[in-house]
Formats: C-alpha cells, sequence, structure tokens
C-alpha cells in the first residue's frame, strides 16, 4: 500500500512537491540533452581529426615508399610495411669524414711547424 504522505526527498534531504519534482526532473532533462548534444559535436570534431591523421598518414606513407623504392597495397597499415631502419648507404659519408679529419689533421701540423720556426 502506498502512502499519499510520503513524497520524493532529494539529495539534501528537502522534500518537494509534485511540481517542484517535475520541474527539477525537466532541469535534469534539459542538462542532459546538452551534455549529449556537446558528446555529438565532440564525436563530430574527432572524427574529422582522424579523417585529417589518416590522409597525412597516407601521404607520408607514399613518401616514405617513394624515398624507399618500395611500393605496398594501400588501405593495409601493418609493420611490415615500414622498416625499424631505413638503411642508407653510409661509405661515401665516412670516406668524406675521414678525408677532412686527415685534411685538419695536415693543417694542424703545418701551422705548428710554422709557429714553432
Amino acid at each position: 500500500m502506498i502512502n499519499d504522505w510520503e513524497k520524493p526527498h532529494e539529495d539534501d534531504g528537502v522534500t518537494l512537491g509534485p511540481e517542484d519534482a517535475l520541474h527539477r526532473e525537466i532541469q535534469k532533462s534539459k542538462t542532459l540533452k546538452v551534455e549529449k548534444l556537446k558528446l555529438k559535436d565532440t564525436v563530430q570534431k574527432l572524427k574529422a581529426e582522424n579523417d585529417a591523421l589518416l590522409k597525412n598518414n597516407q601521404s607520408l606513407k607514399q613518401k616514405l615508399d617513394s624515398f624507399t623504392g618500395q611500393s605496398s597495397p594501400e588501405n593495409k597499415f601493418s609493420n611490415e610495411q615500414f622498416p625499424a631502419v631505413v638503411q642508407t648507404d653510409q661509405t661515401p659519408n665516412i670516406r668524406w669524414s675521414f678525408f677532412l679529419l686527415f685534411f685538419n689533421l695536415i693543417a694542424l701540423g703545418i701551422l705548428l711547424i710554422l709557429l714553432l720556426k
């Protein structure tokens, strides 16, 4: 049996009348609708950002493929497509650095000889 004297209680312990309780529920509903719209807007923004990042990833992947000379099927992302280290021919760079080191040592030796005379 339902007691007619009982009324809904609020969190702070205040008993509300039916109109006040209905008004409070309407306000909660409006707040939830606003939050839902904000979340939808956020989801749309994140989807747009995700699409932009995917396009950027595709273009960077194509650039990488053009630099490495590899061609891979589109829309498949795996670790096998991207080598861990891009290997280049380092031998000319090493030769050039040794040549510069040797040249600088000879120049230093000549300067020391001229200064000691």
